[in-house]
């Protein structure tokens, strides 16, 4: 798994005994002023401001005076411990010399995907068009329907009078109901009279259209793979089982999948580049 790109401690902006740089604000300042000195290190302006650019948590943001202050300190500090740590030579101890290379990767793992992703982006090829056309089913958002029989425990509330059942009395349940479905009851009809979802059942277990990330990974696995019309066996969740049933599937366009896409060619990409490394089997087998 690949870490997130970049990553200052953007939690100590608000962190108490921060003070600002020295400084009245008032002389001019070019891109090759030095706006954070720490002894022997210092950053110009050019350079602050292309970190804070490249920030992702910044993305979007317009910083206050007050909130660039305080991020100059904070790489400020960040220069003074790293001085710190190497007059005390701790940058020559192998296991820390081992970490700091770990953390390289990890960085410039996390960059080359970022730049390998951004390339698709900007790819004038028709490669992700490409890519689109062969997987956009994948894609399509299911316009589910669901029965829930809840297990003892769950998260979800009660419906007032229930039972509270093991798993094995909600799975048992939940084939009974899924038989009378299968045996040509409505789906919508036996979901009001059964369903313990007190936000669906009322409307038949109607969910909408389900996007991606919204419902548990069980849940969601069986809603994107079940043919529509059709009725999947009893799904377990955290809270309970889930008898699933498909409507339609809505494609979605190009342009709003594109990234997501990007996301996954960029993936591929890094993983054929990784497909060459060797592991010594009398190691790791012991």
């Amino acid at each position: 798994m690949f870490v997130q790109r970049r990553g200052v401690c953007l939690a100590l902006l608000l962190a108490p005994g921060l003070v600002g740089a020295q400084g009245n604000g008032e002389d001019p300042v070019t891109a090759s002023t030095v706006v954070i000195q720490s002894g022997a290190s210092g950053l110009t302006r050019a350079d602050f401001e292309e970190l804070i650019d490249g920030e992702k948590s910044l993305e979007g943001r317009t910083l206050s005076a007050e909130e660039r202050r305080h991020l100059g300190v904070v790489y400020g500090r960040a220069f003074a411990l790293e001085a710190e740590a190497k007059r005390r030579k701790l940058d020559e101890r192998p296991e820390i010399k081992l970490r700091i290379r770990s953390m390289i990767q990890e960085l410039m793992a996390a960059e080359l995907l970022e730049d390998v992703r951004e390339g698709y982006l900007r790819d004038d090829t028709g490669k992700l068009a490409a890519y689109y056309e062969k997987v956009k089913k994948q894609y399509e958002l299911p316009h589910v329907r669901q029965i829930l029989i809840r297990t003892k425990g769950s998260k979800v509330a009660a419906r007032p009078g229930s039972p509270e059942l093991s798993v094995e009395e909600a799975r048992t349940r939940a084939l009974e109901v899924r038989r009378r479905i299968v045996g040509g009851e409505d789906f919508a009809t036996v979901a009001r009279e059964v369903s313990d979802d007190l936000g669906t059942g009322p409307k038949g277990g109607d969910l909408g259209f389900l996007a991606r990330g919204a419902t548990p990974a069980s849940f969601e696995a069986a809603a994107y793979a079940l043919p529509a019309g059709q009725v999947s066996e009893p799904v377990q969740t955290e809270h309970g089982f889930h008898i699933i049933k498909v409507e339609e599937r809505q494609p979605q366009p190009f342009d709003k999948v594109k990234k997501v896409l990007a996301n996954d060619l960029a993936h591929q990409d890094l993983a054929s580049m990784s497909e060459n490394v060797v592991l010594n089997d009398a190691y790791f087998r012991r």
